[in-house]
C-alpha cells in the first residue's frame, strides 16, 4: 500500500467512477483497476462493488475513506512543515462554519488573513452544528464555529460569544420597530423558519413547550440567505440571531426588535480536532477568530428611534447542546 493507491481510492470515492478517477490522476482505465485489485488484495477487502452505472463502496470502503484522507491530508502537510511554515504561517485551513454567523465571521478574516498572512488559504463550507461537530470528529476540517454542543465529544472546544434572538421584519415594519416584543405574541406572527434541528429553532421550539403556546410557522427554509431575502419582501417575519441580521440592519434592509419574557440568546464556540497537531496556519486563523469573537460582545443592532416602552422581565436562556 502506499500514498497514491490512496489518492487513487480517494478519487473513485469522490468520483464514482472508476474511469473519471484514473483521468483525473492520469491513469488508463486500465491501470487504475489494476492498482485497485491489489490495494484491496494487500487489505483482504473488497473496497468497491463495480455496476453497470460505476463503482459504490463496499461497507470496508466507507471505513477506510476517513483514514485514507486522514494519511493523505498529512503526508501533503510534510513538506509545509519542513519548510519551516510555522516561522511564517502558510497552507490551507479546511474550517466549518455555522451558517447564521458565516458572513460577519468571514467577512472579517478574508481581508484580514490577506493583510497578516498571506499564504493562508481558507477551504471554506457553511453546515448546521450537527454536521460541524462531525466533521471536527471525523477529523474532516481543521477548525470549526458552532453553537452550543457537548464538550464531551468536543474536547477542544472554547467559547466565543453569544448573540441574541430578534423578531425580524421588513424594513419600517411597525411590528419591529417597537422596544421590544413578548415571546407570547409570536403564536400570532407568521415566521418562516429554517426546520429542525436548527439551533434558533430548537430555542423557539422549547419555550413554546414551556410556555404552552406554538410558534406560527408559515414556511421551513433551510437557507438563511433565503429567509432574509422572503422577510425582506414582506412575505412574514423570522426571529434571526443579532450577528446574523446586523448588516441589513445598518443597511435599512430589514428592522428588529429583541425578544423578551424571556430573553433568549444562542452561545457560539470554536472548536478542533484533537487528532493530530494543529499546524501553524490553523492556530493563526484560530487566534484571528478569537480576536472577532471579542468585538463581538457589544450591542449589535441599532435601528430608528423606538417607542418607549417599561421593561420587561424575562430570564436569559441558552440553547441546549446539540441543536445547530
Amino acid at each position: 500500500m502506499n500514498l497514491l493507491d490512496l489518492k487513487l481510492f480517494l478519487a473513485i470515492a469522490n468520483t464514482g467512477s472508476f474511469s473519471r478517477a484514473a483521468a483525473l490522476e492520469g491513469l488508463t482505465q486500465s491501470a487504475a483497476s489494476k492498482r485497485i485489485l491489489q490495494l484491496e488484495l494487500g487489505l483482504g477487502q473488497r473496497l468497491f462493488s463495480r455496476n453497470g452505472r460505476g463503482a459504490a463502496l463496499t461497507q470496508a470502503g466507507q471505513f477506510l475513506v476517513n483514514h485514507a484522507q486522514a494519511l493523505v491530508r498529512d503526508a501533503d502537510q510534510l513538506p509545509q512543515l519542513l519548510r519551516g511554515a510555522l516561522a511564517k504561517p502558510g497552507g490551507v485551513v479546511r474550517m466549518a462554519v455555522q451558517a447564521s454567523i458565516s458572513w460577519p465571521l468571514v467577512q472579517y478574516l478574508h481581508p484580514t488573513l490577506e493583510r497578516l498572512h498571506p499564504d493562508i488559504r481558507l477551504q471554506l463550507v457553511e453546515a448546521p452544528t450537527r454536521q460541524v461537530a462531525e466533521w471536527v470528529q471525523e477529523n474532516r476540517i481543521d477548525l470549526g464555529v458552532l453553537s452550543d454542543w457537548g464538550s464531551d465529544k468536543l474536547p477542544q472546544t472554547e467559547p466565543l460569544f453569544s448573540s441574541r434572538l430578534l423578531l425580524v421584519g421588513p424594513a419600517g415594519d411597525a411590528l419591529c420597530l417597537r422596544a421590544r416584543i413578548r415571546f407570547a405574541q409570536l403564536s400570532q406572527i407568521p415566521l418562516i423558519v429554517s426546520p429542525m434541528p436548527n439551533g434558533a429553532r430548537v430555542l423557539l421550539e422549547a419555550q413554546a413547550k414551556d410556555a404552552g403556546r406554538p410558534i406560527s410557522v408559515m414556511m421551513e427554509v433551510h437557507s438563511v440567505h433565503l429567509i432574509k431575502k422572503m422577510v425582506h419582501d414582506a412575505w412574514g417575519y423570522t426571529v434571526a440571531l443579532s450577528h446574523s441580521v446586523h448588516e441589513e440592519i445598518q443597511r435599512g434592509q430589514l428592522s428588529a426588535t429583541p425578544i423578551v419574557a424571556p430573553a433568549m440568546s444562542q452561545r457560539f464556540y470554536i472548536t478542533r480536532s484533537n487528532q493530530y497537531k494543529a499546524s501553524s496556519a490553523t492556530d493563526a486563523v484560530a487566534e484571528l477568530i478569537r480576536h472577532w469573537a471579542q468585538t463581538q460582545n457589544r450591542p449589535k443592532t441599532k435601528q430608528p428611534a423606538r417607542r418607549p416602552a417599561s421593561p420587561a422581565r424575562g430570564t436569559q436562556r441558552q440553547a441546549r447542546p446539540g441543536a445547530g
